[in-house]
């Protein structure tokens, strides 16, 4: 730098030394309420959970997994309610049908609704061995109106059509000798407006639901079946995680907490466990367990029993074998949490205060694991709803007629080459429901521990 650069930069150094000495004894008064005010910035004080959930919301691949998540539980909880089909009924005359497709008495069905027919009862459209329609009284209400009409005998494999404009507003037509369309034999029933003393109702289609995604070889509606089927797979997830949940926090808190000798003992029998092929002690246990307990539920007259033997003893055994074993992977990490927090000083005070370890446990230990428990729980939901399916494909699983998305897979394989859409709907569900919890778990655990985020 010249000899003129470095004057000049002097000089301006010069310069705002002396302005700061132009100061007077105004410019040290305190500043007033309002000025101070002015110059705070305020910010609303949140809690733990609140802040957790503001992290979660802005993880884009988590909130979207959530969101697929919970349209699955509305599809599986409340679809149901808007389909006509259940997951065990059989419909006889629809069997084997492709996603959308109709059956053959179906789409004649469809066909008199269309040429102007109010109402349709087809008995081959109805679920179940008995299609008929048996003698004795019946009305119909369609339209404001009554239709009350006798029948002197059964009525089999037939179509009852009302047609309010036709000159004969209600008849039957037989399925079997019709053709294009038309009945070439109709047999006209007499209606009066006042239904018989215990005359019962007979409902009328007035249209015909599609099978949206098609039905398998016994006629069952595959949608139904699929949304039942996630139904029990997420129930079993979550029942098994929070089994996992319970026994892996108070093992891990205890052995944590105690230390020592204790701690020892306990951390070997969890290595014990984790020795053993776990696949191996599963199978085994369906196998050994599924007597006993069929016998149990037979001879038991507990209604805590009756209701888990409606879920069956596939499901039963299920539950028996996480808390035997998958509870192992939990009680390690609480473990750690809790070596790490009871050397703080707010577990030194409760001790000094006289608490008992199982306060101190409940109170300050576990409560602040929760972050770690939620994480575990939700990360152990999928590998339950897998292991569960996993067990159900091979037969182990739950029992006919209920269905898991596992044993609906197991039912397709068969036919995987000619009707290779039964595998891929329930196979496809599977999928999207263990992928989305386990990116809402990654999504939880970066939330709760900002720590763990990579």
């Amino acid at each position: 730098m010249d000899e003129k650069k470095t004057f000049q930069v002097f000089h301006t150094d010069t310069d705002s030394i002396l302005q700061m000495n132009d100061l007077n004894p105004g410019d040290f008064e305190k500043a007033s309420g309002e000025e101070k005010t002015s110059m705070v910035r305020m910010h609303k004080s949140i809690s733990y959970w609140q802040d957790a959930w503001r992290r979660f919301r802005s993880n884009p691949v988590s909130m979207g997994a959530l969101i697929v998540f919970v349209l699955i539980l509305l599809y599986s909880y409340v679809g149901p309610k808007f389909i006509p089909y259940s997951y065990e009924s059989q419909y006889r005359s629809a069997q084997k049908l492709g996603p959308m497709e109709y059956s053959e008495t179906e789409q004649r069905t469809l066909d008199l609704i269309a040429a102007g027919a109010e109402g349709v009862y087809a008995t081959s459209t109805k679920s179940g061995s008995l299609t008929a329609i048996k003698k004795g009284d019946w009305y119909i209400q369609s339209g404001g109106k009554t239709y009350a009409f006798t029948l002197d005998k059964t009525v089999e494999k037939a179509t009852l059509v009302l047609d309010a404009d036709a000159d004969v507003p209600l008849y039957i037509g037989k399925d079997r000798d019709y053709e294009n369309g038309s009945f070439t034999e109709v047999t006209a029933v007499e209606t009066t407006d006042t239904p018989a003393e215990g005359a019962q109702e007979l409902k009328l289609e007035k249209s015909v639901f599609p099978h949206v995604f098609g039905t398998d070889s016994q006629g069952r509606d595959l949608m139904a079946r699929c949304m039942y089927g996630s139904r029990v797979s997420i129930l079993i997830g979550i029942i098994a995680a929070l089994i996992v949940l319970i026994i892996g926090a108070l093992y891990g808190s205890i052995s944590g907490f105690a230390g020592g000798l204790v701690d020892s003992i306990m951390m070997r029998i969890v290595d014990l466990i984790y020795s053993v092929p776990d696949v191996l002690i599963v199978l085994l246990l369906q196998v050994v367990l599924k007597e006993p307990l069929q016998a149990w539920f037979d001879n038991s007259h507990n209604p805590l029993v009756n209701a888990l033997s409606t879920l069956g003893v596939g499901i039963v055994s299920i539950f028996i074998t996480f808390a035997l074993l998958y509870w192992v992977g939990m009680a390690r990490i609480i473990r750690g949490q809790v070596l790490q927090l009871k050397e703080q000083e707010y577990v030194t005070a409760a001790t000094v205060l006289g608490a008992s370890s199982s306060r101190i446990i409940r109170r300050h230990l576990l409560p602040n694991c929760v972050g770690q428990l939620i994480i575990q729980t939700c990360l152990q939901i999928p590998s339950a709803i897998f292991l569960e399916s996993f067990l159900s494909y091979l037969g182990l699983g739950v029992s006919a007629p209920m269905a898991s998305l596992g044993s609906l897979c197991s039912d397709a394989k068969e036919t995987f080459l000619l009707f290779p859409y039964r595998l891929l709907f329930p196979a496809i569900l599977l999928s999207l429901i263990v992928l989305t919890l386990n990116l809402v778990g990654d999504g939880l655990r970066d939330a709760l521990d900002p720590r763990l985020k990579s």
